[in-house]
């Protein structure tokens, strides 16, 4: 399956536009991953669903892949101790559900 995302704002401007500053950009990546499935009853035996998560890789290891689904330019709380952008909405997924990591192509 091939991607090709060319998210727009509002204004025109690109919803990913990163902006250079002192701390680390994120990659706009696509997670491939699996989930379980359970039958109560007497029903086939079921296969495991596909789903697809777009992000921010924020963290990826041995044990886990961590994606952020909003970035804040610029800290409009105040409340972080980072630089912008400020990343929040966070899924960490199993990396044994993982089937895979794909950076979004512009």
């Amino acid at each position: 399956m091939d991607f090709n995302v060319n998210l727009r704002s509002t204004d025109g401007s690109r919803v990913d536009t990163t902006k250079p500053n002192e701390t680390e950009q994120k990659e706009l990546v696509i997670v491939e991953w699996r989930d379980i499935i359970s039958t109560s009853g007497w029903e086939q035996e079921p296969t495991c669903p596909t789903f697809f998560n777009v992000g921010w890789l924020v963290r990826e290891d041995k044990d886990v892949i961590v994606l952020a689904t909003t970035k804040d330019l610029d800290d409009f709380t105040g409340e972080s101790s980072d630089p912008p952008p400020v990343y929040y909405g966070f899924h960490s997924f199993p990396r044994g559900a993982v089937v895979s990591v794909r950076p979004v192509s512009s």
